[in-house]
């Protein structure tokens, strides 16, 4: 009930209007920042859907709230470190989300219009380009997979918003990785620890695990998507780790978070219907790719992935499963895993603990 009264302090302490749209113009103002997330272009018969998100948002408007912040999640900073990494780690929750903001994206030497950020200052658009143009954007780019584009502003605007697409081919190996306790060191099962790695220590990698990433693109072509139950508001610290980290480039999935919508209890909610529905998305996006799923044992990774493979047998070469926590009886496993092959699932604590993958991506 406490947490519940001061969750409630905190939504009707935000400005009634802030960032909704109802007045001002639909335009990037000098204080608006736009954040575009990695990009996936899927093909779909002779033409590739290219699914651009992104982010609009004024830093800083609502300050005043970190404090309260902290004391509903039950955060204390306890030195002038901590208290500096939570003030940049908290700054992405204390935006003010621009609604009703309209922008060009400059692909090419074309432009196209963007659908209007909603109430969450978030924005998501579907273009279609023939494969023609695709082979012309990477000629131009001198690249395989990775394309740029760029928000186009008014002429007296000289900032640079820059996204990155990854072209998916519509054969070959993708991998599905979780974040927390699978590639990054969280301890999700102790809320207290989860809190102080998330907003008042450094990131730390898990070990091995970006070598093992890097392995995987550069000897089987992999490509990644990094799926997790955090807020988009952590992906510019989090994307920032995983590049000094070593590992690959990928998109992201995460969740969506406004102080002002019901994402804010969602946020809270078990991860499971979560993980099973952007995991589909990606499996018949891509359905004749195949998959080797990565996670860990801390919350439910064994039971999401068992029952994804069990429904997408042709997809789902391998499944992967870092043990953490106190949840690791063979039972559990032999459960999460019913009615498929020994083979197709391993579970280990250390990177060298895995056995050399002998995928048939046929």
């Amino acid at each position: 009930m406490k947490v519940i009264t001061a969750i409630s302090v905190l939504l009707f302490s935000l400005p009634t209007f802030a960032g909704w749209g109802f007045f001002g113009s639909d335009t990037v103002k000098d204080d608006e920042q736009i954040i575009f997330f990695p990009a996936e272009a899927a093909l779909q018969d002779d033409k590739w859907n290219i699914y651009i998100h992104g982010w609009i948002f004024e830093p800083g408007s609502l300050a005043e709230l970190g404090s309260l912040f902290r004391k509903t999640l039950g955060i204390d900073a306890d030195d002038v470190t901590e208290k500096n990494l939570f003030q940049k780690r908290i700054s992405w929750f204390l935006v003010d989300n621009e609604r009703g903001k309209q922008i060009k994206i400059k692909l090419g030497q074309q432009q196209f219009k963007l659908n209007k950020s909603v109430s969450n200052g978030h924005f998501f658009q579907r273009i279609t380009i023939p494969e023609k143009t695709m082979q012309s954007l990477l000629a131009s780019q001198n690249s395989k997979t990775l394309i740029d584009f760029r928000a186009v502003l008014g002429d007296k605007d000289k900032r640079l918003f820059q996204g990155e697409i990854h072209r998916i081919p519509r054969h070959g190996l993708s991998v599905i990785s979780d974040i927390d306790d699978t590639i990054k060191i969280s301890n999700v099962t102790d809320k207290k620890e989860l809190l102080a790695n998330t907003f008042l220590r450094p990131f730390r990698a898990v070990p091995g695990m970006s070598a093992l990433y890097q392995q995987w693109q550069a000897e089987k072509s992999a490509v990644f998507h990094y799926v997790s139950a955090s807020p988009w508001q952590l992906y510019p610290p989090l994307s920032s780790f995983m590049n000094s980290a070593g590992f690959p480039r990928g998109s992201f999935y995460m969740k969506l978070f406004s102080w002002k919508d019901s994402s804010f209890f969602k946020l809270f909610s078990d991860p499971v219907n979560y993980k099973i529905d952007v995991i589909e998305t990606i499996l018949k996006r891509y359905p004749r790719r195949r998959f080797i799923l990565v996670g860990d044992s801390g919350e439910k990774d064994p039971e999401v992935y068992g029952r994804m493979a069990r429904k997408y047998r042709q997809q789902i070469k391998h499944i992967l499963i870092r043990q953490v926590g106190n949840n690791n009886s063979g039972k559990r496993f032999d459960s999460a895993f019913k009615d498929l092959d020994k083979n197709l699932w391993q579970v280990f604590r250390y990177t060298g603990e895995i056995k050399a993958l002998s995928l048939d991506l046929q």
